[in-house]
């Protein structure tokens, strides 16, 4: 099995511990509850459908790292999946307001996921399709907006239309007030995914330092406990 490019922010974020065990509590000093990865506009994702996705695009890819010799923490894997699940459920969204569908591009690149993961089991395939494809829903979602509110002047350039699409899908962000539980150490900036820092502590020994490292440190990933990394 070959996977065209690795999931979107991996090698990016903080390198916070899975916490797929999650307590009975909410977080303090937040309105987030359990089960709540994520409010997005008018939908939830849920943290069980995060760290689903988590666990099989992992499985789906761990025999490739470790033919590579290469180690992730978890946590990695879990940040880029949150950040790109948003984008996906705002940009759907965002695409109904201006009756948008993602485009051929979208369709072609799923059909080659299905080819390229038919041998997996069937969780791992529904995770790398929905995070190799989610990009490239993204982007067809904000062509079309783009191009949408171009209508009557002069036909934009696909680059225009990006551009216009990325704009309006920032303001969408900001004015339904996407919020991400911070325990996913990831948020949405300028409309994209953005890694960031929410552990109150500082990282004092080369062990903490290297945890909190912006790109995975293979000697930390390495010293990971097996539920704690992929490779």
């Amino acid at each position: 099995m070959s996977v065209t490019r690795p999931l979107a922010g991996i090698a990016a974020g903080s390198a916070l511990l899975l916490s797929g065990l999650l307590s009975g509590c909410g977080v303090a000093g937040t309105d987030w509850h359990p089960g709540v990865a994520a409010q997005v506009g008018d939908e939830k994702i849920s943290t069980s459908h995060v760290n689903d996705v988590t666990t099989n695009y992992c499985a789906a890819i761990e025999d490739q790292l470790t033919k590579a010799g290469n180690v992730l923490p978890l946590s990695y894997l879990r940040e880029g999946v949150t950040g790109q699940l948003v984008l996906v459920a705002a940009a759907r969204q965002l695409g109904q307001e201006y009756d948008v569908a993602a485009g051929d591009q979208y369709t072609r690149q799923v059909t080659q996921l299905e080819q390229a993961v038919s041998q997996l089991p069937e969780a791992a395939q529904a995770a790398v399709i929905e995070i190799e494809s989610s990009q490239t829903y993204v982007d067809d979602i904000l062509q079309g907006v783009g191009k949408a509110l171009a209508q009557g002047q002069t036909t934009p350039t696909d680059t225009q239309a990006a551009a216009a699409g990325q704009q309006a899908l920032t303001k969408w962000i900001d004015d339904n007030d996407v919020q991400i539980d911070p325990e996913f150490g990831v948020e949405i900036v300028d409309g994209k995914a953005t890694p960031i820092d929410t552990d109150i502590s500082y990282a004092v020994g080369d062990t903490a330092k290297l945890g909190s490292a912006k790109t995975p440190d293979p000697t930390y990933s390495s010293s990971l406990p097996d539920a704690l990394r992929c490779g």
